[in-house]
């Protein structure tokens, strides 16, 4: 896109209704700019609650060269593991140990006079920086190295370096791949953070490439998303968000009054079971557009389930895979990932060259009573039980051995049958559907039927939530 192109849309963010044109979000990264040259941090921590507030601090950290660590959260727990790799921190968080870049005041709610460069007034060593004067200029080649940390969904936070040149690619193909979209949109709104590289790559840095004006709130309620998208079917959006959040929508769709408006749903972070997809197509007239990739690996793939079966996934510009013939792996080479040959814990089935079909991962494949299991298979059977919402099949070590337990969130038919009936006979329910597919030797021994799921804020299930409900 041309920088001229960029410029024909100048409202970057909507801050609780009021408008930021980029003369201002420019002016603000250079006054942080100002305040971080004053640091010796080489790698600085970052994180803010508001997505404006990140958004200043991340460009002025990569502008001026420093590496990024962004945690995945704000729990003292996490930023205590992860701030050995820091010198100083920036935004909502204080580290004992860890110097605070201050850049109170950077921010400002008035538009500033554009300008070639921004000056310090308490900075004797008069230290001045460029101002950027088009949304183009935030995505120069920056030599900006990025650590994101994975959800620890299943134990501790794993960091992964990225280069900002590896995100800039990513966001032009994801521009090129969904361009008529782009074009035809005007807000984008979001109910995943900016914190994990999903939430980066969709919420910030491909609206501030495209043209599109983000609303900094992080929704929780599909309420308050119907309340920001307003009455004017002229405004039209786009939805950022994962599977934990679009199910409980499908659930009392308040959006189908803002059909005309979505110009499209985006999910990922975890699979979207295909009855959901359904339910939403059916609904708004859109299936949503789900993303299939990891923190590792950046998108690889999407699809948009619109028919009466599950879609292939179609793997995204500029990218080749193959299949490991004896585990049927996944194996990518990527620009998003360093070297050729990447092989995932994924297993596909080869359709052609640019298409596949999931299934499911190979590190969820265990022995048990000799037997090889494979996780994904037996959650995907219960899946299809009429009283199974959402499922989770998870292996629990035990004194003398491991003890394979389900957790299953029921519906509402479900629920009514456990009401109604002892466990149980809602254990022997499910047993029952299995055998169509497990030997008996091999079936779930422990059964929890919890209300509500436990997802975290990027609609991962937490393994040691769920291991919990066994205690």
């Amino acid at each position: 896109m041309t920088k001229a192109a960029l410029n024909q849309r100048d409202i970057c963010f909507y801050i609780n209704e009021h408008t930021v044109r980029f003369n201002q979000f420019s002016a603000d990264i250079s006054r942080a700019r100002l305040a971080i040259a004053q640091s010796d941090a080489d790698s600085v921590l970052l994180f803010h609650q508001s997505s404006y507030d990140f958004a200043v601090g991340f460009f002025a950290l990569a502008l001026e060269g420093r590496h990024i660590v962004m945690p995945p959260n704000a729990q003292q727990q996490t930023l205590m593991y992860i701030a050995p790799q820091c010198q100083a921190t920036l935004g909502d968080i204080k580290v004992d140990g860890l110097d605070a870049i201050d850049t109170n005041g950077a921010t400002s709610n008035n538009s500033s006079n554009s300008s070639n460069s921004s000056n310090s007034s308490n900075n004797d060593s008069a230290v001045s920086v460029e101002v950027l004067l088009s949304r183009a200029d935030l995505f120069t080649l920056l030599a900006c190295q990025i650590t994101f940390f994975t959800s620890g969904s299943t134990g501790q936070h794993k960091p992964i370096v990225k280069q900002f040149s590896q995100l800039n690619c990513e966001v032009d193909v994801l521009i090129k791949t969904f361009s008529q979209r782009l074009a035809a949109t005007q807000l984008l709104v979001s109910t995943v953070s900016h914190q994990h590289i999903y939430g980066l790559l969709f919420k910030l840095l491909l609206p501030l490439k495209s043209g599109l004006a983000i609303v900094n709130d992080t929704f929780e309620y599909p309420e308050h998303i119907n309340q920001c998208l307003g009455n004017d079917d002229r405004q039209t959006a786009l939805l950022i968000s994962s599977p934990a959040h679009l199910k409980r929508l499908s659930l009392d769709n308040v959006l189908i009054a803002k059909k005309a408006q979505l110009q499209g749903v985006f999910s990922s972070g975890g699979p979207l079971p295909f009855t959901i997809a359904q339910d939403l197509f059916t609904q708004l007239g859109q299936a949503p557009i789900e993303v299939f990739g990891s923190t590792e690996t950046g998108g690889i793939a999407w699809r948009q389930c619109q028919q009466s079966s599950p879609s292939a996934w179609r793997v995204f510009p500029d990218i080749s895979y193959r299949v490991m013939a004896e585990t049927a792996q996944l194996i990518l080479t990527s620009p998003y990932i360093a070297g050729d040959d990447y092989v995932t814990e994924d297993r596909v089935e080869w359709i052609d060259s640019q298409h596949f079909t999931m299934l499911g991962r190979a590190d969820r494949t265990i022995k048990h009573e000799e037997k090889r299991i494979n996780l994904d298979h037996m959650e995907r059977c219960l899946q299809q039980h009429e009283f199974v919402n959402e499922v989770r099949v998870i292996v629990l070590n035990g004194a003398k051995k491991q003890v394979l337990a389900a957790v299953i969130e029921l519906t509402d038919v479900g629920k009514i049958q456990l009401q109604q009936q002892h466990k149980k006979s809602l254990n022997d329910s499910f047993k029952q559907h299995l055998l169509g597919e497990f030997e008996r030797i091999c079936l779930p021994k422990k059964w929890r039927y919890p209300d509500m799921m436990a997802f975290n804020s990027q609609g991962k299930l937490v393994m040691k939530e769920l291991e919990k409900l066994f205690d």
